[in-house]
């Protein structure tokens, strides 16, 4: 298997297990304002593992869902994160980041170069 698959079989499994975790905490408490800890610890979790596209990302649904008069909440609201994140997430350290590298490779390559 390939590294980047390796990697990518890892984003996977972890954004899996925080939305995992976040469901098993959600649906053991009773209380209301305990619930909303555990979604607001889920969004903290998602955003810190996808700094900054999945800020960025998630405030674009968010918008785009206040537009349409769509409301996420408790546990739709996590799944929601959870994809929105994990989708910017992937964008960020799958694609752009490794087109960075190498375009930055081949820069430094092509000064190398002409000296």
């Amino acid at each position: 298997m390939k590294r980047h698959s390796l990697f990518l079989l890892a984003w996977v499994v972890v954004i899996g297990l925080v939305f995992i975790w976040t469901l098993t905490s959600y649906q053991g408490l009773p209380d209301g304002q305990l619930r909303n800890e555990v979604l607001l610890r889920h969004g903290l979790c998602m955003l810190v593992l996808t700094f900054p596209s999945g800020w960025l990302l998630t405030a674009l649904v968010s918008a785009i869902l206040a537009l349409v008069g769509l409301e996420a909440e408790g546990l739709s609201d996590a799944l929601l994160v959870t994809l929105t994140c994990g989708i910017a997430g992937y964008l960020q350290w799958f694609v752009l980041l490794p087109w960075l590298w190498r375009r930055w490779k081949a820069r430094r390559l092509q000064s190398a170069a002409v000296r």
